[in-house]
């Protein structure tokens, strides 16, 4: 249970004080070893901190800080389970820390020259994610982004393969679309079936009578956090000989439900997270990919700017090898620049998922513990939901994103949709005060009839409410039960 709530500073700050601590601590150790580095004496004029000039523009600096913590409290409460609009959470105090410490040095993680200790930190924070994906062998580094992630993958395949069309499900992330336009590839979108996963009928229609050289399959759709069959088509990879990349930018790190202290898979039957077997299943056949996105912005507890990507071909490494004659000078050591598409990137991404990962363990009584509270806030909601009289379900939620709508009875997508929006309209930012805040997740009207066939049509699209319980509080509290008390709240007009 202290893995819960001692490394994180809580929906009311209930942890600033170890915080602060800590924070102290890493600016003393900051100031000591600049005063360390070399006997040098100091540059700063003397009687400087004395002078009208520093009076002046010190207190110009903490009035305009205080104007910009002012205008911060505008911003939305990311922190309380009251907000599960987004992929939004409080990044975990050893991330928060790490990053920290490292923004004051301000490595660069292009080259080693630019942060070597980061660099060392992310090749072995890469380590960690490939054990937890199940690739034995493989290569990778962490990137600004999911989409930057996928971008990379789709990259270095046409670059290797030359020919050949990319193929990923309607369900699947918007940059998909600008990723092929980007890198001038054909792709064929198939269709969603009742759970919002790739149609694999669909999906073998088109592996016959195209050249695909690319599909791509979810782990975690951004919508209602689908889970695509991994395992069904990877039998068609072994047909058709395409490349299979897995998008798991925000599902990967629950492979940490189904990993034991010592690294080995865990029986389904002995998995204390309220997993299904389906997503257990296809958890474990992840590994069996050719290439991977996993984000530690999502899911890995750290703050945004720290996504990933994993491969297993070492002749991907090849294709997208870039040297530069003013960059790379330390020959024996990780230039990861030299294989990704971006240029610098903030040595503090790794040095905060580093430390999140030696702290918090990439198993189930680690990460795991934090995402079977997620499970079970997702689950929890689900099933009040699917016994509320006018409300249903989109689909049962796979990982911990739940999608519902409001339809007192009647299945037309217009009258379901007003009613939807009603509910939106005041939990959601479009009230100035909401007591909760979701998002609402929109489908077209021929997605929406393959979900549901009992739809009637009458509208271009359905509207339905979607709650992201990326945050683990929801379902550990003892003393509020935020759940109930926003089902409670579905009712008030």
């Amino acid at each position: 249970m202290e893995t819960l709530f001692t490394y994180f500073l809580g929906p009311k700050g209930e942890n600033t004080e170890l915080f602060k601590k800590l924070i102290n601590l890493a600016i003393e150790w900051n100031k000591k070893w600049r005063e360390d580095f070399f006997d040098d004496e100091t540059i700063y004029p003397e009687n400087f901190f004395e002078s009208e000039i520093y009076k002046v523009e010190s207190e110009k600096l903490e009035k305009i800080f205080d104007e910009f913590l002012k205008r911060f409290e505008k911003n939305l409460p990311y922190f309380h389970p009251r907000y599960s609009a987004q992929m939004l959470k409080d990044p975990s105090i050893p991330a928060l820390l790490a990053y920290f410490v490292t923004m004051l040095t301000n490595p660069n993680n292009h080259a080693y020259e630019g942060g070597p200790v980061t660099t060392e930190m992310e090749m072995e924070v890469v380590d960690d994610l490939l054990n937890l994906v199940g690739f034995k062998e493989g290569w990778g580094h962490l990137t600004s982004g999911g989409s930057l992630a996928n971008l990379e993958a789709l990259w270095a395949v046409r670059d290797f393969r030359k020919d050949g069309i990319a193929v990923f499900s309607k369900g699947s992330h918007y940059s998909w679309r600008r990723i092929c336009s980007i890198l001038k590839v054909d792709f064929v979108e198939i269709d969603v079936d009742e759970n919002y996963r790739i149609d694999l009928n669909q999906l073998e229609d088109v592996l016959k009578k195209n050249n695909v050289m690319f599909v791509m399959a979810n782990f975690g759709t951004t919508g209602v956090g689908a889970v695509d069959p991994v395992m069904e088509i990877l039998k068609l990879k072994e047909k058709y000989g395409f490349h299979l990349h897995i998008d798991a930018a925000y599902g990967g790190y629950m492979r940490t439900l189904i990993i034991d202290e010592q690294g080995k898979i865990i029986d389904f039957s002995n998995v204390e997270a309220p997993l299904k077997k389906f997503v257990y299943d296809n958890l474990i056949a992840v590994s069996e990919s050719d290439s991977l996105t996993i984000d530690p912005h999502k899911h890995g507890l750290v703050m945004y700017g720290a996504g990933g990507v994993l491969y297993k071909d070492e002749n991907l490494r090849q294709v997208i090898l870039n040297t530069s004659p003013y960059t790379y000078h330390k020959k024996d050591k990780p230039n990861i620049g030299m294989f990704q598409l971006e240029g610098s990137r903030p040595g503090a991404s790794a040095g905060a998922v580093w430390l999140t990962h030696k702290v918090i363990p990439l198993n189930k009584n680690g990460f795991g513990k934090i995402l079977t509270q997620t499970l079970k806030s997702a689950n929890y909601l689900y099933e009040k939901i699917n016994n509320l009289q006018g409300f249903s379900p989109l689909t049962q939620p796979d990982l911990d994103i739940f999608c519902f709508y409001k339809h007192n009875g009647s299945f037309k997508l217009s009258e379901i949709n007003e009613n939807t929006l009603k509910i939106y309209n005041r939990l959601s930012i479009e009230n100035s005060a909401p007591k909760f805040i979701l998002s609402k997740f929109v489908v077209d009207s021929s997605t929406a009839k393959r979900i549901n066939p009992k739809f009637e049509i009458d509208d271009e699209s359905l509207v339905s409410l979607r709650s992201v319980f990326i945050k683990h509080w929801n379902a550990i509290s003892e003393r509020v039960n935020y759940i109930d008390l926003l089902v409670n709240e579905l009712f008030q007009d």
